[in-house]
Formats: structure tokens, sequence, C-alpha cells
């Protein structure tokens, strides 16, 4: 059984991390029939953390996890944090699969999604 995990940053403003969840919202409304179970996870300063919701999945008998980070930069979290521990989650769960895919920074579609809104 497949999952995603959509990861943010986190934030100490709950409002932010209330709008990323309702995003997972939408996203799960949108995919449900792709992906058995779709969860929010946050880097910093909120739950649930990425372990934590690897450690609630496989506890579900998911064996197949993509994870989309949702930051529009490149920069630390999305070139090494996210990368460290998802190697980590792999040599934990050695019979599930993990896979990063392209953090949402690098989507063409973004240039037409601000095009359209301006």
């Amino acid at each position: 059984m497949k999952a995603l995990i959509l990861i943010a940053h986190g934030s100490k403003k709950e409002k932010s991390n209330q709008e990323f969840r309702d995003l997972v919202e939408k996203v799960i409304d949108l995919n449900s029939h792709k992906y058995k179970k779709i969860e929010p996870a946050f880097l910093e300063f909120v739950e649930p953390s990425i372990e934590e919701i690897v450690e609630k999945l496989v506890s579900q008998n998911i064996n197949s996890i993509t994870f989309y980070p949702y930051f529009l930069n490149s920069g630390k979290h999305v070139s090494t944090d996210i990368p460290n521990i998802v190697n980590s989650l792999k040599n934990r769960y050695k019979d599930v699969e993990f896979k990063i895919v392209p953090h949402f920074g690098l989507s063409d579609k973004i240039a037409s999604i601000i095009s359209e809104e301006i």
C-alpha cells in the first residue's frame, strides 16, 4: 500500500500551519485514488514530524512512502535535512520503499499559476 507525506517547514504561527494542513486536505480530495494515506508532516516548530508519520504509516501496513517537500527553493532543508531523515528511515524500515520527489519550487507550473493570478 502506498502513502504520500507532504512536508512543510512548520511555523510558530498556527495560522501558517493550518494553511498547510488545509492544503493537504485538498490534495487528499484530489488524490485519494492514488494513495491509501496522505499525511502532512513538519520539519520544525510543530508536530507531527516526518518520523512520527512514517512510524504511524508503517504500523498501518504501508510499504511504499513518497515524500513531497513543499518548499519553494532547494535550501538546506530540501538538499540535506530531508534526504538525511529519509536515509535514516530507510535504515530503520528496510521493508519499506521510500522515494523523495522534487520539491514544489521545481514545478514548471508555478510560473503559469503566477501569471494567471497577476
